[in-house]
C-alpha cells in the first residue's frame, strides 16, 4: 500500500497535495490520488476514500433528498437551478460517485426517461388542467453536460449515452462550437463540456469534432465579454462547481487532449492562473453559485477543490518551470 505522506515534501506543491490527502472530505482525498498521484483505482487508499464518500454527511443528505421516482426537487429535471436533478448528478459525478450507488444509477435512469429516440434530452412537464405535456427541445449546453456526467458515472458504452454524443457530433457548427437558443451565437459552455465527455471517453476524443472544439475553446481563451457565447462569467473568475466555463477547467482539458499548450493564448492563460495563487500556493474562490446543495467554500478564502484542480493542470501541462 502506498503512503504519500511517508515521502518528505520539499517544494510548494507537494505541501499542496499533502494537505489535499488530509482533507475530510473523501473527495478530496480520492481525486488528489487519482488525479494528481495516478495511482490505480483498487489501491487500498483509493478504494477506502471513494467508498466514504456517500456517507460524508453532506453527500449522505444530498442522497437522501431524492424521490423515489428518482429526481431531485421537481419532475423537470433542470429546476430549480443548480439543485434539480440534472445539477445534482453534475455533481455527484464530479465528487466521485458512479453509477454503482442506487441513487447515481435511479437519476441517470430518471434522466434517460427524457430522452428521445435520436438522442435528445428535452425537458418536460405535464401542464394541469389541461391534460398536455409541455416539453423543450434539446440544448447543446444541457445537453453536453448530461453526456459529460453519463460518461463519468460508468454509462460509457450505453447505447442511449452513444446517441447523445452522437447528437451532439451531428449539430455541431464549422467554428467548432454549438449553437444555443440566441441566433448566432456559439455555446462555450456546451463547448466544453464536449471537451470534457471526449476526455474521459476515446471514442469521443477520436472525433473529427473534438478538435474543431478544442480549437475553438483556444482562441477564446482570456477573450473579453464573453457574455455573447451564451455565458456571463469572465475568465479571470475562479468559481466552482464549474457551471458556466472556467479557466482552470479549460485549460485541464485542453492538457488532457493533448492540445498544443505551447500557443501564446495558453501561455498567458497558465501565468494568470500562476498569478492567482495565495502566498500558501492554494488558489482562493472568487464567488459561489446561488443555492448550491452542497457547500464548497467561502468567497475569498483558500479553496481546496480549485487548488486540487489546478494542480491538475499544472501537472498535466508541464509547467513545473514556472514554480
Amino acid at each position: 500500500m502506498q503512503s504519500y505522506l511517508s515521502v518528505p515534501v520539499d517544494n510548494l506543491n507537494e505541501r499542496l497535495i499533502a494537505r489535499l490527502l488530509e482533507s475530510d472530505n473523501p473527495s478530496i482525498r480520492y481525486r488528489t490520488m487519482t488525479e494528481i498521484l495516478e495511482w490505480p483505482e483498487d489501491d487500498p487508499q483509493v478504494c477506502a476514500a471513494q467508498a466514504a464518500i456517500p456517507s460524508f454527511p453532506p453527500v449522505a443528505k444530498l442522497l437522501a433528498a431524492q424521490k423515489p421516482e428518482g429526481y431531485w426537487a421537481q419532475r423537470d429535471y433542470y429546476i430549480p437551478k443548480h439543485y434539480s436533478t440534472f445539477w445534482v448528478l453534475s455533481l455527484l459525478a464530479d465528487l466521485g460517485l458512479t453509477a454503482e450507488n442506487e441513487h447515481v444509477r435511479r437519476g441517470c435512469e430518471y434522466m434517460f426517461a427524457h430522452q428521445r429516440p435520436d438522442g435528445q434530452f428535452c425537458r418536460r412537464r405535464r401542464i394541469p388542467r389541461h391534460d398536455a405535456i409541455w416539453e423543450t427541445q434539446a440544448e447543446p449546453c444541457t445537453q453536453a453536460r448530461i453526456a459529460r456526467f453519463l460518461i463519468q458515472v460508468g454509462y460509457q458504452s450505453d447505447l442511449r449515452t452513444r446517441a447523445a454524443i452522437g447528437w451532439l457530433l451531428v449539430t455541431q457548427r464549422q467554428d467548432g462550437m454549438w449553437l444555443c437558443n440566441r441566433p448566432g451565437r456559439g455555446c462555450l459552455r456546451a463547448t466544453l463540456d464536449f471537451l470534457h465527455a471526449a476526455v474521459l471517453d476515446p471514442l469521443t476524443a477520436a472525433q473529427p469534432a473534438t478538435p474543431l472544439a478544442a480549437k475553438a475553446v483556444c482562441d477564446l481563451l482570456l477573450e473579453p465579454n464573453m457574455g455573447r457565447f451564451h455565458v456571463d462569467e469572465a475568465w479571470e473568475v475562479l468559481t466552482y462547481p464549474y457551471f458556466g466555463y472556467s479557466l482552470i477547467s479549460a485549460l485541464g482539458t485542453l492538457a488532457r487532449l493533448g492540445h498544443p499548450m505551447d500557443q501564446p493564448k495558453v501561455d498567458a492563460a497558465f501565468k494568470y492562473l500562476l498569478n492567482r495563487r495565495l502566498p500558501d500556493g492554494s488558489w482562493p474562490l472568487d464567488e459561489r453559485y446561488p443555492r448550491l446543495p452542497l457547500d464548497f467554500g467561502e468567497p475569498g478564502q483558500s479553496n481546496e477543490w480549485l487548488t486540487l484542480d489546478a494542480l491538475g493542470v499544472l501537472e498535466i501541462g508541464n509547467r513545473d518551470f514556472y514554480l
